[in-house]
């Protein structure tokens, strides 16, 4: 006792003292709101501090990810401003008049004729100069054709008269008190005279909305400087802060710190090539230090009612030990109540059990059902991303780690591709309704893969049309052996199916290869059995051998525009078209003839998917070996077209209407990720004709076909900036734009926004 005098002090004090309740759960209480206090207050500066920090770094590098994009955008517009002045200028009629030694208005109206159409076809350019020094003629493209001396902007003139050392590359000039960005290109090479002049002026308005960043009400800015620190596109307001980030800015890319009218500045940069420009992107470092206060604040208040929950829970938690159960099976009953109630029952601990008891039962059958779902979900997943693969050849990132997760082709190093084509496809349409068509393809595909899965993995793809692909990986197979497997996939969709086929291969193929070249050249190989006649599986190599054995046609576009006008349907027309071809072979020797008869009749029956007379016969060579004259196969040939233009002339009076329309829709989701898709192709999918389709088309939906297409590919735009992390460009490439700058100018123009703002509002 008396070792320690001091803790008896405090013992006494505390037992005596009126102002500390004796209940010990209360002491317990207030000792915890004291400990909560002294931990969860450094707790939040820690943690607020360190969030500042992190912030600042994902600030950073949002910063230099949204640079860099711009800084891409600039070099790929100022890039693609020369190489269209380079085509500009390379126009005949636009050359012709710069090179002329004399002027005559013929030459002066294609000119200006050949100038305008290029002016309509770029946004970013604003106008242009066509300058002939020999004659000393400007074409003005927006205000017509002047002599030098009454040429209003004089000043171009005079650039003109002092070589350069380096044309392709912009420069400042001012017309009018404006300022715009311009490029000149000379006839000759630079450093020389030359006799002509092409001037470009770009539209410094839209530059700045698509190149720069400015809020000023944010605190937000950007510009773009020459090395010098001049303005090439932005405000020109900051002449002195110019020069001295111009100053500062000795690497291709890089961060300041910068003191501008007594505000902090964070001022990122990079190099814009070839140009020697830099970009600059400055952000107000108050905004973002209030806002991290605002944060800190905000934290503060939470943690302070997080403190004060936890600490009225633990206060009453003796009273509400039972009330969790309660509440779960409350909630299981309001969820479940017309399936666990099937009689009124007193509530109580037994009640209570039986409730949370079968409510689980029932959100576990809920949790089989949605995995089952799931599992469906991800399987019309893979289906579509396979169908992107062999449509465009490659794979993008986060699509190969999908498949990789949820298929097995890519366990193998090598891959088969193979074609199933159904033969005689027009009669195959005409027996099967559109969704039966489907089912009976589904089923094909599910024989082809339970038997070549048994020496490897299998994949099979609908694209809509008259086949189905087929991709096998495995180990290294002998042609024997997968022959014999396409074989006996062949036996069986005919057993199970009455479906007859003709089956193509690869030889193996890696996976990196380009898939829908090889895709393409397997898919004709199927039509082999047409010329050939003989029922096989087809290897890579029968079509070499093949082609080495005919000659082309004399005439390709005496055989396309006879299809053309099959499918307009003019007999007329058909018929003077097939006595222009056959006047050509009369000519020839008889070996000859044949060649060429048999590769027309294979075109022919591509196009249109049979010719009637011989979709049962088993090839050309007999079917011509039943002729003794050139004039008996043209009189068969005309019947056979002919017959084909009145089953056509049928289907376009027939009430199949939404079901073809369905099947082009079909079609069109099939092939939205290949940025060749079509209209042409469509109508020759269907065999008819492309004016006919297009009307077809708006009749029914009362949209045209290719809005329909535009409005598709937005859509799927849309759905992936939302729901994937994957890039803009890759989302574009997913979705059929052929170029960067087309998708971005569509997407804007359908949602008044650029990609990454879509993304950011979403």
């Amino acid at each position: 006792m008396l070792r320690y005098p001091k803790l008896q002090q405090l013992r006494s004090f505390v037992e005596h003292n009126r102002f500390i309740p004796r209940q010990t759960h209360i002491r317990i209480f207030l000792g915890l709101c004291l400990l909560f206090t002294l931990v969860s207050v450094p707790f939040i500066f820690l943690l607020t501090s360190q969030f500042s920090k992190y912030a600042m770094k994902q600030i950073d590098k949002v910063n230099q990810a949204e640079l860099a994009h711009s800084r891409d955008n600039a070099e790929f517009i100022f890039n693609k401003m020369i190489a269209y002045g380079l085509n500009m200028y390379a126009d005949k009629d636009i050359q012709a008049w710069m090179s002329s030694g004399m002027e005559t208005g013929e030459a002066e109206v294609e000119a200006l004729s050949a100038g305008t159409r290029y002016m309509t076809t770029e946004p970013f350019l604003e106008n242009a100069y066509l300058i002939n020094m020999r004659t000393e003629h400007v074409i003005d493209l927006k205000y017509g054709i002047s002599s030098f001396k009454p040429f209003k902007d004089q000043d171009i003139l005079a650039l003109t008269k002092q070589p350069r050392s380096a044309y392709q590359r912009y420069f400042i000039h001012r017309i009018n008190g404006l300022q715009m960005l311009a490029l000149m290109i000379p006839t000759v090479p630079s450093g020389q005279p030359s006799y002509g002049y092409l001037v470009l002026f770009l539209d410094n308005a839209l530059l700045k909305q698509y190149l720069l960043k400015d809020n000023g009400n944010a605190g937000f800015n950007s510009f773009i400087l020459d090395d010098k620190g001049e303005v090439m596109l932005g405000s020109s307001e900051s002449k002195e802060l110019y020069a001295e980030l111009a100053a500062k800015s000795v690497h291709d890319s890089g961060k300041l710190t910068q003191i501008y009218e007594g505000d902090s500045w964070s001022i990122q940069y990079a190099r814009i090539e070839p140009q020697g420009w830099s970009l600059y992107q400055m952000a107000k470092m108050e905004g973002i230090r209030s806002d991290f206060q605002s944060f800190q604040a905000k934290m503060m208040a939470f943690i302070a009612c997080m403190v004060a929950l936890l600490l009225a829970i633990l206060f009453w938690n003796s009273r509400r030990t039972y009330m969790p159960f309660s509440q779960l099976a409350n909630q299981l009953e309001m969820k479940f109540g017309l399936l666990l109630n099937n009689k009124k029952n007193d509530y109580g601990p037994t009640e209570e059990y039986k409730v949370i008891r079968y409510g689980i039962e029932m959100l576990e059958d809920r949790m089989v059902q949605l995995n089952s779902s799931m599992r469906e979900h991800r399987d019309v997943i893979k289906t579509e991303y396979l169908r992107q693969w062999v449509l465009q050849g490659k794979l993008i990132t986060p699509v190969e780690q999908y498949l990789r997760e949820q298929t097995k082709l890519f366990q193998y190093e090598g891959l088969y591709v193979s074609v199933i084509r159904i033969n005689g496809y027009s009669a195959f349409k005409e027996k099967y309704s559109f969704a039966s068509r489907k089912l009976i393809k589904y089923a094909m595909g599910n024989i082809a893969e339970e038997i070549m899965n048994r020496r490897g993995y299998a994949e099979s793809i609908d694209l809509g049309s008259d086949h189905l692909v087929l991709l096998v990986a495995g180990n290294p197979l002998s042609s024997e052996h997968i022959t014999a497997l396409l074989e006996e996939v062949k036996e069986q969709i005919y057993h199970w199916t009455q479906v007859r086929i003709t089956l193509s291969v690869s030889e193996r193929k890696g996976i990196s290869d380009d898939i829908r070249a090889i895709y393409q050249h397997i898919h004709e190989l199927t039509m082999l059995k047409f010329v050939s006649g003989e029922d096989k599986i087809y290897m890579e190599g029968d079509f070499e051998n093949y082609m080495r054995s005919v000659q082309p046609l004399a005439d390709d576009n005496l055989v396309e525009e006879l299809i053309t006008k099959v499918r307009l349907g003019k007999p007329e027309e058909v018929i003077a078209g097939l006595n222009e071809i056959f006047v050509h072979m009369q000519s020839m020797h008889y070996s000859q003839s044949r060649f060429q008869l048999s590769l027309m009749l294979y075109t022919l029956f591509k196009s249109f998917n049979k010719l009637p007379s011989i979709e049962s016969i088993e090839g050309i060579e007999n079917i011509l070996e039943s002729f003794d004259t050139l004039f008996g196969v043209r009189g068969w040939l005309e019947k056979e077209l002919l017959g084909i233009i009145d089953e056509l002339s049928l289907r376009k009076g027939s009430s199949r209407k939404d079901e073809i329309v369905t099947e082009i829709v079909d079609y069109v989701k099939n092939h939205l990720h290949d940025p060749m898709l079509t209209i042409e192709e469509i109508a020759e999918h269907l065999s008819l004709s492309t004016r006919h389709v297009r009307q077809l088309f708006k009749d029914v939906l009362d949209l045209t076909l290719s809005d329909y297409i535009l409005q598709a590919r937005i859509t799927k735009v849309k759905e992936l900036l939302v729901s994937t992390h994957w890039t803009v460009t890759d989302i574009g490439e997913r979705a059929g734009f052929q170029t960067k700058s087309h998708f971005f100018t569509i997407f804007k123009k359908a949602t008044g926004m650029t990609p990454s703002q879509y993304r950011d509002m979403g």
